[in-house]
């Protein structure tokens, strides 16, 4: 490995801010294509309801209306990657009923001329409803077998899992405490609403769908499978995309399989882009958790047992319930090193709207609750909270128990350190002037979470690199950019092994008609998976050249490199010959060559190696009010290694700012199914008033499985930003809040409530 690298590390700018910045980037919402027609949901106003009759004969009239769809033509996604592996899984992946679930649910689409006369038609349709009893609490929906939301009954999931022996564990325990805890719905608000696409079903039978997925390749699978079409007559382009956290993980419920429908009706390109009012209250939000946590541990500050119990609201229909609840199973086990736990996990059907992927994918929900209750463990010892942290993480060398594989690389001790430098935790005055009416705490948290999804999801990435005759570089990758950059990190580290300037690399649209497999932008999986597939495409790539060099040169190909452009001899570096020079001569000057060189990679990474980090939190309280502000953030990571350091304090930077939404103020009010806060002005993200000094801490620990030594880092920043501020209010005030988000009215409930000792 080198010690010296000429662009990985280096924090060089985004390929595509010109774009951006400039106004010249082309969203799904700016696309226009000739004779594109324009599409409107007709949505329920019930939470559980089965649709008896449906009158559409006024709007087919309309002169605008080219075509109409409904949900007994349309299916719905009601699976993901797993469904994939099988065919039996394929067939379980759609349903269709005349049943809709929950408020906003859709019920049919009609595609035409322009928005208003399709908003116009959907006026003049008449639906009959036969009203079902809805259930909207996961834990009485457990309970209740009258009301079935779907057939095989509430309980999407269940999962069960031991390790060691829990009743032993807490015998072994000097101390046994329980809490429970509830987190909230969160969106994902992007700037770009979550929902727009444009389907263009040609009479050939190719249909090419423009949309702001993170999965393109599978988008492709699962219309595909939905549509009854070969995959090669399915075309998914991603144009640029207003940030997804999460919320484009995979086909947007009613979007769009209806746009398909839509198209092949009525023979025309269909458009459909939701507002914002139904990106809030139809299409996925963060899984609300309740946790119940049982911990024993000895008077040392050992940790003997724990028991967990989650019981997760899925929503209306189960997409990603499995991977979520298995992320929390991986963080709530192998974050610490406790000999015997016991996991139990609970995925229930509701008749709310849907919730799914959402940055840390169900790691923040478990984080509060475990790093709260690590707070609540080091003040009955009298102990530090980083020093029982220290006293229990699992580090490099061990096996972590969920996917019994040793840990290779761990700077969780060096986040600590570091981020309890940065922040001056020894100097704050902890616990010690809870008086006045503002008060001041400080907190933290810890974290784990594993970069792509090796051991539970199919996750493959693949690159291409084509030399071009100017000594030029064409990166070809379906690595889904949202704007975390990670298409940057891509062309620097293929320029790093191609020892070329960063610049003379271009990379490819997100086109699956013209790049290969790519399992998407999910769990921080891109600088990592995707680098592994572009470092290797990148390096067969340049052996290629390598021996057409050595045979120019005369001299071994082992003796050669390539630096700056250049390829030379190691050992008389005066023997020399620029790329440039020599692509020339192989696809050009040669009549008897001209050939392309051509690197490819496809595959699974070997492994999918934690992040660690660890937050920390300023605070102050305002115990008349109840309102919380927050002061200071610092947030130290460890990636492996630093590809890009700036986009990875962006990614710091965001993923604190997401957190303390989570915290304080971010939550979708639900009543009898019907979202209240369906906008800004009452969803309240947090805005730039808002925002404390945010110190970013990068530590460097080398995963020898990575890119250059790299892991994830996107999801990793938010996920224990609520635990911290949590902890750091109770530091102030004395009252453990337990519940997500922490309100002003929450706070001051539990204020009057408190009687100080």
């Amino acid at each position: 490995m080198k010690n010296e690298f000429s662009v990985v590390g280096k924090s060089v700018p985004r390929i595509d801010a010109y774009d951006k910045v400039t106004g010249r980037a082309r969203y799904c919402r700016d696309l226009k294509l000739e004779g594109m027609l324009h599409a409107k949901l007709l949505r329920s106003p019930y939470p559980h309801a089965r649709v008896k009759a449906l009158d559409v004969s006024r709007a087919k009239s309309h002169p605008a209306v080219k075509a109409i769809a409904t949900i007994e033509e349309v299916p719905k996604v009601v699976g993901y990657w797993w469904n994939l592996r099988t065919e039996k899984g394929m067939k379980k992946m759609f349903m269709q009923d005349n049943v809709v679930r929950f408020v906003g649910d859709p019920v049919l689409g009609v595609a035409a001329e322009d928005e208003d006369s399709a908003e116009e038609a959907l006026s003049m349709i008449l639906v009959q409803y036969e009203q079902l009893p809805p259930v909207f609490d996961p834990v009485e929906s457990m309970k209740d077998q009258t009301i079935k939301i779907h057939e095989r009954g509430n309980i999407a999931f269940h999962v069960l899992k031991e390790y060691g022996d829990i009743e032993k564990g807490f015998r072994e325990a000097d101390f046994v405490i329980e809490n429970r805890f509830v987190t909230s719905k969160q969106k994902h608000a992007t700037i770009e609403p979550i929902g727009s696409c444009i389907a263009d079903y040609s009479p050939s039978g190719k249909l090419s769908v423009y949309s702001s997925t993170q999965l393109p390749h599978w988008s492709r699978m699962y219309l595909a499978g939905a549509l009854g079409l070969p995959s090669s007559n399915v075309r998914i382009i991603k144009p640029y995309t207003g940030g997804a956290f999460g919320g484009r993980c995979g086909l947007i419920h009613g979007l769009e399989l209806m746009c398909c429908h839509l198209s092949k009706k009525a023979g025309r390109p269909v458009k459909m882009s939701f507002t914002r009012k139904e990106d809030f209250e139809a299409t996925e939000g963060r899984h609300p958790f309740l946790v119940e946590l049982r911990t024993g541990f000895t008077k040392e500050g050992i940790l003997t047992a724990n028991s967990i119990k989650i019981v997760m609201d899925v929503g209306a229909y189960a997409t990603h319930y499995i991977g979520v609840i298995a992320d929390a199973l991986s963080t709530g086990v192998g974050l610490y090193r406790i000999p015997h736990v016991k996991f139990e996990g609970y995925c229930v059907y509701t008749n709310k709207s849907l919730n799914g992927a959402f940055r840390g994918y169900g790691n923040p929900q478990m984080n509060f609750a475990q790093e709260s209750q690590m707070d609540i463990v080091a003040e009955k010892l009298g102990m530090d909270p980083i020093e029982l942290r220290l006293k229990n993480y699992r580090g490099a060398g061990e096996i972590d128990p969920v996917f019994n594989e040793k840990i290779l690389s761990c700077g969780l001790k060096e986040c600590l350190f570091q981020g309890a430098e940065k922040i001056r935790w020894k100097k704050k005055s902890r616990r010690s002037s809870r008086r006045g009416k503002i008060r001041k705490g400080v907190g933290m948290s810890c974290l784990m979470h594993g970069t792509g999804a090796r051991f539970g999801l199919p996750d493959p990435a693949s690159a291409i690199v084509l030399i071009n005759a100017d000594g030029s570089v064409s990166l070809e990758t379906a690595a889904a950019d949202d704007g975390q950059g990670n298409k940057t990190g891509l062309v620097q580290i293929a320029a790093e092994e191609l020892g070329i300037d960063w610049r003379k690399i271009s990379v490819s649209d997100t086109d699956t008609d013209t790049t290969p497999l790519d399992g998407g932008t999910h769990g921080s999986r891109q600088t990592y998976c995707g680098g592994i597939a572009v470092r290797k495409a990148a390096a067969q790539a340049k052996k290629s050249v390598l021996v057409f060099a050595s045979k120019h040169l005369n001299t071994p190909q082992n003796r050669l490199d390539i630096r700056e452009g250049v390829i030379y001899d190691t050992k008389r570096p005066s023997l020399n010959i620029s790329l440039a020079d020599l692509m020339r001569k192989i696809q050009i000057e040669d009549l008897s060559l001209c050939e392309q060189i051509i690197g490819a990679a496809t595959g699974v990474a070997p492994s999918m190696p934690p992040t660690y980090g660890a937050h920390f939190a300023e605070v102050e309280v305002d115990t008349e009010t109840g309102g919380v502000r927050v002061l200071r953030l610092v947030g130290a990571f460890d990636v492996g290694k630093a590809i890009n350091p700036a986009h990875i304090e962006g990614q710091i930077a965001g993923g604190e700012v997401m957190g303390i939404g989570y915290a304080l103020t971010e939550g979708l009010v639900i009543e009898n199914g019907k979202v209240m806060n369906s906008n800004f002005a009452d969803y309240r993200i947090p805005r730039s008033c808002d925002i404390p000094r945010i110190d970013a801490v990068i530590v460097e620990s080398h995963e020898p499985t990575g890119p250059f030594g790299a892991k994830g880092i996107g999801e990793a920043t938010m996920i224990g930003t609520a635990s911290a501020i949590a902890n750091a209010i109770y530091d102030a005030v004395g009252v453990r809040m337990k519940e997500l988000p922490i309100t002003q009215e929450k706070i001051l409930v539990a204020l009057q409530s408190f009687n100080p000792p």
